[in-house]
């Protein structure tokens, strides 16, 4: 008995090893910046952009959705992003304000930093309904380099979504972009006042 048990373990774990397997293989995804046209060429602040915070259930690599009627949330093992969530929503972002802005001195910050202003965005609702739609809702403040904030705003934005993970990817990418307009936009004006 105990040799027929150690036998099947032995195939189970052997099958799981060899390539055509049943495991599933993890598909990695990355936002891409949707930025076409230039919003001010004029524009030249130096500007730092913090890390942008997010509830901690959803800052990771696992991609987390749910059914629009369910309030059960699903973390995918095998639908991941690059990297933290925050961390390449940052990286986006940086990456739309300097097309945005393209001679505006813009860069990602942890801490020290030498701008005239600096950028946080505080995601309030990130919210990826399938067959329906990705919500975003997110506070966003620009301070100066004295810390005096000059800016404080919401942005809320929806973007259909159908029934796959590269619509998904292109939603959040195109929320992105949406925010980064609204965020160069107060930058800009900020600057005329």
């Amino acid at each position: 008995m105990k040799k027929n048990s150690l036998a099947i373990a032995i195939c189970f774990l052997i099958s799981g090893c060899i390539p055509g397997g049943t495991s599933q293989s993890s598909k990695f995804y990355n936002t891409t910046s949707e930025i076409d046209s230039v919003l001010s060429s004029t524009y030249s602040n130096s500007v730092a952009v913090f890390r942008v915070q997010m509830p901690k259930f959803m800052d990771k690599p696992q991609i987390i959705s749910r059914n629009k009627k369910d309030v059960q949330i699903f973390v995918s093992e095998y639908n991941r992003w690059v990297e933290p969530l925050s961390v390449l929503y940052t990286r986006t972002l940086t990456e739309n304000l300097n097309a945005l802005l393209p001679n505006a001195l813009i860069d990602m910050t942890s801490g020290n930093h030498s701008s005239s202003r600096c950028v946080f965005v505080d995601i309030v609702k990130l919210d990826t309904l399938w067959n329906h739609k990705v919500i975003l809702d997110t506070w966003y403040t620009i301070k100066t380099d004295k810390d005096e904030v000059v800016v404080r705003r919401k942005f809320s934005d929806s973007i259909p979504l159908k029934n796959s993970y590269t619509d998904l990817v292109k939603a959040h990418s195109k929320l992105l972009g949406n925010l980064s307009k609204s965020i160069a936009d107060s930058l800009v004006k900020d600057d005329k006042n």
